[in-house]
């Protein structure tokens, strides 16, 4: 019994594990984009618990940059903590994070976050004296109310044509200004500007320069973003991400944005709503004191509820204090699942 490192070909085992964990499949295409394809790390941070040959317990970080106090620190987002359900009760998840955070401070890494369920938090802040910061406020617009009451009341559906008024009325409304848009398939060196640029705009942010957005949203195996970039001139000044999960209603996402300037979150906002235009809600998540939120609220989004810990462990001495979320700019795309 053992905890040890990643070794190729224990991704099957790895993968079976997450299906009994969960419940529910993942393409190795998938895990491999996310723990191999990583550009911000030279080798998968996972850590498994080993018992004669069965992979047992895992526990795995997401390693990127993050600017802390606008210098370059290594990060990790924990990701994909699961033990076997027929092992617990051996200890296993304890060792596990024992391990981890040894290994986290032997590589480098500066500080621990993540956005675990509430037995892992409970588990995560009992075994590493980590920190639940606070909960992750979610921004709700209800764009096409009829249709999404229609949802629950077929016979709403026929009063669907009014969602063209209401959004007429309820939509951003076109602000003039010298910016222009573009569809971004790519992002180029201006992006690297821009993540330098806003480094000292919040106390910690993910450096999104190119390599991390390229990977994160361009080269992602499954999920499907549109990106725009709001340039003055030939100069970068901001961008936003979004994406559409389609149920019983359309719900859009605001994934990720990024804004040199206060006026530009304005404008972001109108292209989401350009991208989602046939969304019946659009969502995101934005800590209070975040910039973007007086443009949320200026447009009408509520804060709906707070569905989501954030938690956070310093490693290194120069990270301590980081617990407080008001030194932290935090969107969906922080977080592997959006």
């Amino acid at each position: 019994m053992t905890v040890r490192h990643y070794q190729p070909g224990d991704e099957n085992q790895i993968q079976e594990l997450f299906k009994k964990t969960f419940r529910q499949d993942r393409s190795l295409q998938s895990w491999s984009w996310k723990f191999i394809d990583n550009p911000k790390q030279t080798e998968p941070f996972i850590l498994l618990y080993d018992e004669g040959g069965k992979i047992l317990g895992h526990i795995s970080l997401w390693i990127t940059e993050a600017y802390i106090g606008g210098k370059k620190s290594k990060v990790g987002l924990r990701a994909d903590t699961m033990v076997d359900p027929e092992a617990r009760g051996k200890g296993i998840y304890k060792k596990l994070n024992d391990s981890l955070l040894v290994e986290a401070e032997r590589v480098g890494i500066d500080y621990l976050y993540g956005f675990p369920a509430p037995k892992a938090k409970e588990l995560f802040l009992r075994y590493t004296g980590a920190h639940h910061m606070t909960d992750m406020p979610r921004w709700l617009f209800i764009q096409q109310p009829f249709s999404l009451l229609s949802t629950k009341v077929s016979p709403l559906s026929v009063f669907k044509p009014f969602d063209k008024i209401y959004k007429k009325f309820r939509g951003p409304k076109r602000i003039d200004s010298d910016y222009t848009f573009k569809k971004i398939n790519k992002c180029d060196h201006s992006f690297d500007r821009l993540a330098d640029q806003v480094r000292d705009h919040s106390h910690v942010v993910v450096v999104r320069d190119s390599a991390y957005l390229n990977w994160r949203y361009h080269d992602h195996p499954e999920n499907t973003y549109d990106m725009y970039g709001l340039y003055e001139g030939e100069e970068l000044k901001g961008y936003v991400v979004t994406t559409k999960e389609e149920g019983k209603f359309t719900n859009g996402f605001i994934v990720d944005w990024l804004a040199l300037h206060d006026d530009v979150w304005p404008l972001l906002l109108q292209q989401a709503f350009l991208n989602l235009h046939d969304a019946d809600i659009i969502q995101t998540w934005c800590l209070e004191h975040s910039p973007p939120v007086k443009a949320l609220k200026k447009q009408g989004f509520v804060h709906k509820d707070s569905p989501m810990p954030l938690v956070g462990k310093e490693i290194s001495a120069h990270t301590v204090g980081l617990e407080n979320p008001e030194k932290w700019f935090i969107t969906p795309g922080d977080v592997d699942s959006f």
